[in-house]
């Protein structure tokens, strides 16, 4: 019996150790192979890894790499999956975010940033990247200024100089523009910055119609050791934008060049920006059977069926095929062309499968939100949401696109029970306090902690006018309108035009007394969409006028 046992643990823990070898083997092998710039068999090894521990967060990270560098929009689920597996490791979330940016998808970026710790927010990584999410959305101004906090925190960083530069290389003030421009072309003899460099001047050059010198640029990138097949999808943009005669032919060697996945799939992704989606799919189901069944490229024609509205030829398509860690996108595909189809039982089967495939697991739930936000599917973008906010409470993003859609539907019930949950994982948030408080006092419910709750709220930040209203609002519950006129008498008149603000604020001037006072913002917030517990309270105040 002592034998047997004895066998069998080292038997289990030789074959974890054996697991665990393997599994750093590959990824091993697999850097090695990108370091060769062959991601084909980079890309063999990851997914042998990923076999052997569907959980390793370092076989996560190079598939991310992989298929960043490819250009393919998959790599942003990898990188939620790496952060979801190490939930307190920030470095995960600052990749989810650069890589977010990098795909254009500035609200993932800014959900990745959101559940970024305190003293992580801190460092010259978050200033970076709050400053690149800025710039993402034009905010030059706020920008600069997340940039020279980066820059004064690691003085020197070259980096952060560049990314300076090119805000300045946008200015309007032609020496401030002309001098960034002079700053980066003399940058631009570092190695390590050649790259980035050259292309902030294709766009500045695109932005002022210099379309020769974007081309001279671009041909600079694309003759670069480092230059990606997707540096040479752009020249080619650049090439059919100048109306150069080369454009063609160029086009032409690409399609020849286009042998694997990744490669199809940025060449195609720009057929569809460009020729439109007919043009597009009827090149890609030309390609290779082998290719045309490697991932992305089934989901590059998966959208060219959803744009050309071709559901018969989408769920042949679909039904064909095994996606592996994508099949969960897969069967929300087929569910949308059943749906589309009228076929609502198979619909509904579809999206019960691509569910289970989910739980769990915050990059597929995150993807599934985005897709049936985008199909207007308001009670799957909910449960998703849900389920979200359940396993994953420090995804704030989810809980905020949630808590607006209760709102919008005014189920102050549904709002309450969130914030409560929020609450219990959150207890030292003062915003999650003050709106617990807000539903509680509108509700009636759980006075005692309700007015508690306003309180702590309103002492960490007497200025905020949200915290300060509702907090007013208590002490006139309370029978304390003299207290609530005084705690009023802070908040900012301008913030008393936001009709969430001006309704409390117009209750307790009625019930203070104030009826002038009272009128205009309370007209100002029966004109508005709020909760029918605060339209409720919003006509009590006006009958006593």
């Amino acid at each position: 019996m002592v034998v047997l046992v004895l066998l069998a643990a080292a038997g289990w823990f030789g074959r974890r150790v054996y697991k665990k070898a393997t599994e750093r083997h590959l990824v091993a092998k697999a850097s090695w192979y990108l370091g060769k710039h062959d991601a084909r068999n980079a890309m063999f090894c990851l997914q042998r890894a990923l076999v052997v521990n569907p959980a390793s967060v370092r076989a996560g990270e190079k598939m991310a790499d992989v298929l960043e560098a490819a250009g393919v929009p998959a790599a942003l689920s990898w990188r939620i999956r790496t952060a979801q597996l190490e939930p307190k490791v920030a470095e995960h979330r600052f990749a989810w975010a650069e890589t977010a940016l990098k795909m254009h998808d500035s609200r993932s970026a800014a959900d990745a940033l959101s559940g970024v710790d305190e003293e992580s927010k801190a460092g010259a990584v978050y200033q970076k990247l709050m400053g690149a999410l800025a710039w993402s959305a034009g905010r030059n101004a706020e920008a600069e200024q997340h940039y020279n906090e980066a820059f004064r925190l690691e003085p020197g960083n070259r980096v952060i100089m560049l990314n300076l530069a090119t805000i300045h290389l946008s200015s309007t003030n032609e020496a401030i523009a002309r001098a960034a421009r002079l700053s980066l072309e003399k940058m631009a003899t570092n190695a390590e910055l050649r790259l980035p460099i050259l292309h902030e001047l294709v766009k500045e050059a695109v932005l002022r119609k210099s379309l020769p010198r974007a081309v001279a640029f671009s041909e600079q990138i694309t003759r670069d050791p480092g230059a990606t097949f997707g540096d040479r999808v752009g020249h080619l943009a650049l090439l059919r934008q100048a109306g150069d005669a080369q454009f063609t032919s160029y086009l032409q060697g690409l399609k020849r060049d286009a042998t694997n996945g990744p490669c199809a799939f940025a060449l195609g992704r720009w057929m569809v920006l460009s020729e439109g989606p007919t043009n597009a799919l009827r090149w890609l189901q030309g390609l290779p059977p082998a290719v045309q069944t490697n991932q992305p490229v089934p989901l590059l024609i998966a959208d060219c069926q959803i744009a050309l509205r071709d559901w018969q030829g989408l769920l042949a398509m679909l039904s064909r095929q095994d996606w592996g860690e994508a099949d969960y996108y897969r069967f929300a595909l087929e569910s949308l062309a059943q749906r589309s189809l009228g076929q609502r039982p198979a619909a509904t089967s579809a999206w019960q499968k691509a569910r289970r495939l989910s739980k769990q697991r915050l990059d597929r739930l995150a993807r599934l939100a985005q897709l049936t936000a985008g199909w207007q599917w308001a009670e799957e973008t909910t449960q998703v949401l849900q389920e979200i906010t359940e396993y994953f409470p420090r995804e704030k993003w989810a809980a905020d696109q949630l808590m607006a859609r209760f709102y919008a539907n005014g189920d102050t019930a549904k709002i309450a029970d969130l914030l409560g949950k929020l609450y219990t994982a959150h207890p030292a948030d003062a915003a999650i306090k003050n709106n617990l408080a807000n539903v509680l006092l509108l509700r009636k419910s759980d006075l005692e902690k309700a007015c508690r709750l306003t309180k702590e709220a309103y002492q960490t930040a007497t200025n905020n006018p949200f915290f300060a209203s509702i907090y007013a609002y208590s002490l006139v519950l309370q029978k304390k309108p003299q207290e609530a006129l005084e705690v009023l008498s802070n908040v900012n008149t301008n913030s008393i035009q936001l009709p969430s603000i001006a309704a409390y604020y117009g209750v307790v001037q009625a019930y203070s007394g104030h009826k002038e006072a009272a009128k205009e913002p309370l007209a100002r917030a029966a004109a508005a969409r709020l909760l029918p517990e605060e339209k409720e309270m919003i006509q009590q105040a006006q009958s006593n006028l």
